[in-house]
């Protein structure tokens, strides 16, 4: 009894942690699966019930940026349906593709984001958005079908990725980027758990803890990064990105 109390409240702690990363630069994903696993679900079961508390999470702070205004809705409304149908097939595809490529291809992309960003010092101060043009449009398609497929098949990272393409291909300012990321990550969550939920990968009551943890993290990263802006952000940014570069480094190139 007193071991299924102490894997609570670690799952709690964990999601708490995750959930102000993830509200903020993305991430998450990265302590909440490795938690899951610890705790011992299955790793289906854990991509499942990790997609359970992330959407717990998403929700959470991209309401918090809705009410601050700082969401596109013209181009999130265009790239959800994208994310939307990509998160679906990558869900389903979660045993079908070489993961030993994915991560490689994921490492060499994430260290190539924390150089971009530390030697780009003026990126995301201001927001530069050109709006809905034709150019926005045959970028915003692919990458929102891109990545919603990265987090249906596994997830960890994809807010950080949101977050950077929002930055740098659509140049918004930290906190609109941060707002868009988080819109298009609830829009992948949730077509994830949707699928993970029929095939019966979602274990909802035991990952409770870690959906309640998230939720309140979330709720304070999100505060935190609507008043700091890009004082915040930026520094995080590059700090989760190296983290998230070392962790699948050390899975890729370990023994």
């Amino acid at each position: 009894m007193h071991d299924v109390w102490w894997i609570m409240a670690a799952l709690f702690g964990a999601g708490f942690v995750a959930g102000m990363f993830d509200s903020v630069v993305g991430g998450g994903g990265v302590v909440t699966l490795p938690a899951l696993l610890w705790a011992g679900f299955p790793p289906h079961m854990a991509l499942g019930t990790n997609k359970f508390a992330g959407t717990f999470a998403s929700s959470t702070s991209t309401l918090a940026y809705v009410r601050s205004g700082h969401i596109e809705w013209r181009l999130i409304a265009l790239m959800a349906p994208a994310t939307f149908v990509g998160a679906l097939l990558g869900a389903d595809s979660v045993l079908r593709v070489n993961q030993a490529y994915l991560k490689l291809i994921i490492f060499i992309v994430i260290v190539g984001i924390a150089v971009m960003t530390l030697l780009r010092r003026q990126m995301g101060h201001e927001n530069q958005f050109a709006g809905v043009t034709r150019r926005t449009v045959a970028a915003a398609l692919p990458l929102a079908f891109g990545l919603g497929f990265y987090d249906g098949f596994i997830g960890p990272g994809t807010g950080s990725f949101l977050l950077f393409a929002f930055l740098s291909i659509f140049r918004f300012d930290f906190i609109t980027a941060a707002g868009n990321g988080r819109a298009l990550n609830f829009a992948s969550n949730a077509a994830a758990l949707l699928l993970f939920a029929l095939r019966g990968k979602v274990a909802a009551v035991a990952g409770l803890p870690l959906a309640i943890g998230m939720l309140g993290g979330a709720r304070l990263g999100s505060r935190f990064a609507i008043r700091r802006g890009a004082r915040l952000i930026r520094p995080l940014f590059v700090v989760v990105a190296l983290l998230l570069a070392v962790k699948t480094g050390i899975s890729l190139f370990a023994p």
